[in-house]
């Protein structure tokens, strides 16, 4: 019995080692460096485990061959996906669908300003955050809100799936987004 009590007073004797330790770190004195040398130990095992866990999942397809399965995916995914035609983005509705027009096409007259309407976007469901693409006679492109005054005095005033309404003056004038304002870019450019 002395001796099973003795050697569990060697146990508690060895963790008031480690707490002296502790606290020695602590202050900087002597014995601090069993503190410095256990946490290099963890450090180093902690990085081994974590070193074999990432060996361990990236070896896990060992009998298989990465270029052998790899080669034929890419052949048949090129097979099944032909070159894209990139006059199509214009029908893609990337900016959103613009709701149904409400006033007559044919009532109001098409503008005589030097303007080129270039595309539309349709970001939310409220029509009053839509805006249009505009490029002025001198090249320069801009994107005009409901209310935003045009080059040539022309305020915008509505838009539209396929164009935009101006007010110039006291005249309503339309501005038409043409078909051909999409293209794919040629070669050269």
């Amino acid at each position: 019995m002395f001796f099973q009590h003795n050697r569990i007073m060697m146990k508690f004797a060895g963790f008031s080692r480690l707490a002296f330790d502790l606290k020695a770190a602590e202050r900087g004195v002597a014995g601090g460096a069993y503190l410095q040398w256990l946490a290099t130990a963890l450090a180093a095992v902690y990085l081994l485990g974590v070193l074999y866990v990432n060996l361990s999942t990236a070896l896990v397809d060992v009998g298989q061959n990465p270029a052998e399965t790899a080669a034929p995916a890419s052949t048949e995914t090129a097979a099944q996906n032909p070159p894209m035609d990139l006059s199509e983005i214009g029908t893609w509705h990337l900016f959103g669908q613009s709701p149904e027009s409400v006033s007559d096409k044919g009532a109001v007259a098409e503008t005589q300003l030097q303007l080129k309407l270039l595309g539309i976007m349709f970001l939310s469901k409220n029509p009053e955050n839509a805006s249009g693409i505009i490029q002025a006679d001198d090249g320069q492109q801009k994107k005009y809100r409901l209310g935003d005054e045009l080059p040539g005095g022309a305020v915008l005033q509505s838009v539209e799936a396929d164009r935009v309404l101006l007010k110039h003056g006291e005249r309503q004038e339309s501005l038409l987004l043409k078909k051909d304002s999409v293209r794919a870019p040629s070669a050269t450019e």
